[in-house]
């Protein structure tokens, strides 16, 4: 008799940009801050809104950077998804950095919060 291992649990995270004045960005995600209660999620942040303007991923940071929980981001070939896995074994609130770029070369960040709670 086999054993099915279950699905990966995935958090999809919407991110909305919009430009306030030339070059400044106000960023909301939904939601704000994923809460991980499942062991090996893949969270996804996509932008699924910028206006009118072409704006991508460039990259991810994390504090503490040093947590055997989060692994190395992967940004998809359009730059509109940003993907990670969270081990989530152990009880932290994490410090992101989502490193974006606009269709100017106008970078900026946006910091928003994972936190783990794993079950049991």
């Amino acid at each position: 008799m086999s054993k099915i291992i279950p699905s990966t649990p995935f958090i999809n995270v919407l991110v909305s940009i919009r430009e306030t004045k030339p070059g400044v960005y106000d960023v909301m995600t939904a939601p704000a801050t994923p809460w991980v209660t499942a062991k090996d999620t893949v969270i996804n942040y996509q932008i699924f809104d910028s206006g009118n303007r072409d704006i991508v991923f460039t990259g991810m940071s994390v504090k503490p950077a040093d947590n055997n929980q989060l692994s190395k981001a992967t940004i998809s070939v359009s730059g509109k998804q940003l993907t990670f896995s969270d081990a989530n074994t152990a009880q932290m609130t994490f410090n992101i950095t989502l490193h974006l770029k606009d269709d100017q070369g106008v970078e900026f960040a946006h910091d928003p919060e994972v936190e783990n709670s794993p079950e049991g």
